[in-house]
């Protein structure tokens, strides 16, 4: 399996619990590789996005797991919030 499907779902696994109780059941993530590193790409609900942005906390968590994950596999990713059109 590609490395990136790998970040990809520990990502997605680790938002789950983030995101469920904030009412959210459709979220995405897509990594894609950038050089020696990787880009993540998270679409989420408009209101959800609208909430995150209104919380530093929750936008602090999100930027906390996508480090958890970097950790966890040794590499550098960056990641993007994008509504969910």
């Amino acid at each position: 399996m590609k490395r990136s499907t790998l970040l990809e779902k520990q990502i997605k696994s680790k938002l789950r619990e983030f995101f469920e109780p904030l009412g959210s059941t459709r979220y995405f993530v897509e990594v894609k590789p950038r050089g020696h590193e990787f880009s993540a790409k998270i679409w989420v609900e408009a209101e959800i996005l609208d909430e995150i942005a209104k919380n530093p906390e929750k936008l602090t968590y999100i930027s906390d797991t996508i480090r958890e994950v970097e950790k966890e596999f040794k590499t550098i990713i960056f990641g993007r919030l994008k509504p969910l059109l």
